[in-house]
């Protein structure tokens, strides 16, 4: 439709013009002696627009011409360019599929071009450390050293692949340079808390595990299960110690010393440090906070409080809480140890009535024997070492 459009007003210009030149009857004289020459004012207007058209077409072609050679090029750097993307797509993909080899073959052709040389380098160098080719992983990574903008990313592959080979302290100082460049991001410190756990720097690790859980990066059972594997540690370290430990338990946080394995941990340290107020205290605002089967343990073996007040705190406990099998057996065992053995022993056998385990049978068993009940204790022994088997 468009072109019937343009054809009639082509048509209708073209009756315009010729209407127009029938009524223009003048002349044109251009002298060149000893030359006159004359032509009409409608041939001279026509050879001015032919010439001008010429030289139009001339320039053009001339300019064309002398952009050819460039053309080429560009259409080469474009043919190159599509290519590199199209191997960078292609490693890409193999790498998710497990094609480490073919990754590298692809990785080659990217290296065309300069937008995806470093990319592909990087993903390389990846699948070359999966074949544990750690020779040609370096030499990849020296592939992509060379971009500015992918120095991050080289940082990061780096730091991984150091702490894949535990090359523990080179992953240490690779991801704390990241951190000062203001690249903490959820990849670089779950990176940095592996690298950390693999120094056995705890106090490290406790720092970066609160970012870590602040932007939920980690599963809570993960997160839980390192805190606690940290923190026993640093009370490893610091046992024997109790103004250590104190210092140690007032660093954490008030929802950290809400946890009861942190809790129990410190307690039993104090506890072996001769610190019994600060033990019995953490136990007591633990178990008044909730219960946990650590905790009542604890509280039996903690000294400085007579043994009948404690009776009482665990009997409360108790009767907050319900027949818990670990708080049974500790009145269990202090009653025990309070020579209560008609108390202690329904405690004990309280405690192992619904669900037996290995410790309260094992202090079933003791109390049998001190009683001189050997027979008892015999058949106590034995259901405890089918239980643990």
């Amino acid at each position: 439709m468009r072109w019937m459009v343009w054809l009639l007003v082509a048509f209708a210009a073209a009756v315009g013009l010729a209407l127009l030149m029938r009524f223009n009857h003048g002349n044109v004289a251009v002298l060149w002696p000893p030359y006159r020459i004359e032509i009409s004012v409608n041939l001279a207007l026509a050879l001015l627009l032919a010439v001008f058209g010429a030289l139009h077409l001339l320039l053009v072609g001339t300019a064309r011409a002398l952009r050819l050679p460039q053309r080429v090029r560009e259409y080469r750097a474009r043919r190159q360019q599509d290519t590199a993307v199209a191997a960078l797509r292609d490693s890409v993909l193999a790498f998710f599929e497990g094609r480490h080899a073919r990754v590298e073959r692809h990785a080659l052709l990217a290296q065309a071009s300069v937008a995806t040389a470093a990319p592909a380098a990087l993903l390389a160098a990846r699948s070359a450390q999966r074949m544990q080719e750690q020779s040609r992983r370096d030499r990849w990574l020296q592939e992509a050293q060379g971009d500015v903008g992918a120095s991050n990313a080289l940082l990061m592959t780096q730091a991984e692949l150091a702490v894949e080979d535990r090359r523990t302290q080179e992953a240490i100082e690779i991801v704390e340079r990241m951190h000062a460049r203001g690249a903490r991001h959820i990849v670089s410190l779950r990176t940095a808390l592996r690298a950390y756990e693999q120094a056995e720097r705890w106090d490290d690790v406790l720092r970066t595990l609160r970012l870590v859980e602040k932007r939920d990066a980690l599963h809570p059972a993960a997160v839980r299960r390192l805190r606690d594997k940290a923190y026993g540690e640093l009370v490893a370290r610091k046992g024997g110690d109790p103004v250590a430990l104190r210092e140690l338990w007032r660093s954490l946080r008030a929802d950290e010393r809400a946890q009861p394995e942190l809790a129990s941990q410190t307690a039993a340290a104090l506890a072996d440090a001769g610190a019994d107020d600060d033990a019995r205290r953490i136990v007591e605002q633990a178990l008044d906070a909730g219960f946990a089967e650590s905790l009542p343990a604890v509280y039996a073996r903690v000294g400085g409080l007579a043994l009948r007040d404690r009776l009482e705190r665990l009997e409360g406990w108790r009767s907050r809480y319900g027949d818990e099998p670990a708080l049974l057996l500790a009145l269990g065992r202090l009653c025990t140890a309070e020579k209560l053995w008609g108390k202690a022993e329904d405690y004990l056998k309280l405690a192992t009535r619904g669900q037996p385990t290995v410790a309260g049978l094992s202090a079933l068993g003791e109390l049998y024997e001190t009683l001189g009940r050997g027979e008892e204790a015999g058949r106590v022994f034995r259901e405890a070492v089918r239980l643990a088997v």
